[in-house]
């Protein structure tokens, strides 16, 4: 496992409760690989992600935080704005709680204007240089800068101040806005997935905006590594998840045409189970999965010649002269070869809004997956074939969090249905990430054939991803990569409105769509007979 930064000093919290009157939990994120954006810290309600630093920067950072979390108004609606607009209203917005913070803690100026001074790009009108300058330019009233955009900037901010107050955070958004605007005529341009805040004290501004992915009160970012525990005894016994290993992957940028090596960090994961992994929810009734029969040989459809006809196929063909249309002339059926073996591993979607449910007392669609899943593998197990049962979500592109389950030539006993059982939907669906690790664990199986069959409810997103496509065309790409490994990628979408989505990514005739989670078990074994030629 990669050598990962010291922990925060504790002393660092301590400050962060002083500053802020609220006692946050601090941990340290993952080094990030050389070719990234620089690392920034990440504040939620209850947490400080920290990148590794030195003191000076980190007590900064600490105070940075506790401005926000005093002064900004949390998740703010971010859809009628675009990232290049939010750029420029989050910096402003850090210039703006730190002069109230400041106003209450007057030595903090210097503690903030060393960063910004450290950070101050004073030539080139690239984004971050201009809001590199923009940042200095609204707390050193010494600083001297010729641009025109930055000069616009400090006079709107010091009118606001003075007519409205720093307390006003409307008066200060329009004014972003309307800069957000000019450098838009100005036509400079914005890479999201390759900005960071020049500052390095200052976050990520993640804390400021709703994206429109749910965030899940209940779940914890990542202590990595998780320190491998056994489960304590009797009914207060918890789940403990361990850390396997950690993993880099890259990410296709569609709009830049570019596979960016080693972007996503994925935690490989094996949970230690708790003594009370709750049966219940896994009791309701489900139709049956249909179980694979061991074959000596099967039947090949749609055939030039055979011996028989192909039922459906002659319909289909009689439907196509009606309409005047060319059938084929594959209308036959012949005895064909024994069915190879296949080793077929299931990946599970289990980000936060698979635990939504359609009414108080229905089974949420996570539990549907769970209990389909497991009907399967024990149908497949039985029949001598080999089934993985593997889960993700995801934290941003630093945190994909993988979940192995059942691996390959692990019986179904109880201890691996527990695993199952106690999945918790959370977080958000980076389905790239996850598909390139599935690929990799299945080049290790020594069967004839392989396959992935990925369920989820919805298209690829995450909460640091503000282009709705690019998601799609990383997870695209990604199921392009097994094909020419020789691992075909089979979808199953539980979302009425997936079929465009679902298209792009698996390819036509590679997915079905299940228009409510009851529909997911007939679904799931339609597409597993596809993939064994049942």
């Amino acid at each position: 496992m990669p050598a990962l930064p010291e922990a925060p000093q504790p002393a660092l919290a301590l400050l962060l409760q002083a500053f802020s009157g609220r006692a946050l939990q601090l941990q340290t994120l993952p080094t990030t690989p050389p070719d990234a954006p620089p690392a920034r810290a990440i504040l939620t309600p209850s947490h400080l992600l920290l990148p590794a630093g030195d003191w000076t920067n980190q007590r900064a950072t600490a105070a940075h935080a506790a401005a926000h979390l005093l002064h900004s108004p949390a998740a703010q609606a971010s859809a009628t704005l675009k990232p290049l607009a939010q750029a420029v209203v989050a910096a402003v917005e850090d210039a703006r709680v730190e002069q109230l913070l400041m106003r209450q803690l007057p030595g903090l100026r210097s503690w903030f204007l060393a960063g910004l001074r450290a950070s101050v790009q004073p030539q080139g009108l690239s984004f971050t240089a201009l809001v590199s300058r923009l940042s200095l330019a609204l707390h050193d009233e010494s600083y001297a800068d010729g641009n025109a955009w930055v000069y616009k900037a400090r006079t709107l901010f010091a009118t606001a101040r003075a007519q409205q107050g720093l307390a006003d955070y409307a008066a200060f958004r329009r004014l972003a806005t309307l800069l957000a605007n000019d450098l838009g005529q100005m036509r400079v341009r914005f890479e999201p997935q390759q900005y960071a805040a020049p500052a390095s004290y200052r976050d990520d501004n993640s804390y400021l905006w709703d994206h429109g992915v749910a965030n899940d009160g209940q779940a914890q970012p990542l202590q990595a590594p998780l320190q491998e525990q056994q489960p304590a005894s009797g009914a207060a016994a918890q789940a403990i998840e361990s850390v396997l290993c950690v993993h880099h992957y890259p990410e296709w940028d569609a709009r830049s045409a570019v596979l960016r090596p080693d972007w996503c960090t994925l935690y490989e994961l094996r949970p230690l189970l708790k003594a009370q992994a709750s049966a219940s929810r896994m009791q309701r009734p489900l139709p049956p999965l249909q179980r694979q029969r061991a074959q000596h040989g099967r039947r090949l459809r749609r055939q030039w010649e055979g011996e028989t006809l192909d039922l459906d196929a002659a319909i289909e063909a009689a439907v196509e002269r009606r309409v005047q249309g060319t059938p084929l002339g594959r209308i036959f059926q012949r005895p064909g070869p024994q069915i190879q073996a296949l080793s077929l591993l299931v990946l599970l979607d289990c980000s936060l809004s698979t635990g939504m449910r359609a009414s108080e007392h229905a089974p949420s669609l996570l539990e549907v997956e769970q209990a389909a899943a497991l009907l399967l593998a024990r149908a497949v197990q039985a029949s001598g074939q080999r089934i993985a049962l593997h889960a993700f979500c995801s934290d941003t592109r630093a945190q994909v969090r993988y979940h192995r389950l059942l691996d390959f030539g692990q019986p179904l006993d109880a201890q691996a249905e527990d695993r199952l059982r106690a999945l918790q939907p959370a977080y958000s669906t980076r389905l790239g990430t996850a598909l390139r690790h599935a690929t990799a664990l299945l080049a290790d199986e020594p069967a004839e054939r392989r396959a992935l069959l990925v369920l989820t409810d919805g298209e690829p997103s995450d909460v640091d991803v503000h282009d709705r496509r690019y998601l799609i065309d990383d997870a695209r790409v990604a199921v392009q990569e097994a094909a020419r490994q020789g691992v075909p990628v089979c979808g199953l979408a539980v979302d009425a409105g997936s079929t465009d989505y679902a298209r792009r990514i698996f390819g036509s005739g590679n997915f079905r769509v299940a228009e409510a989670p009851a529909q997911l078990p007939r679904q799931l074994t339609a597409l597993h007979a596809r993939l064994t030629g049942i």
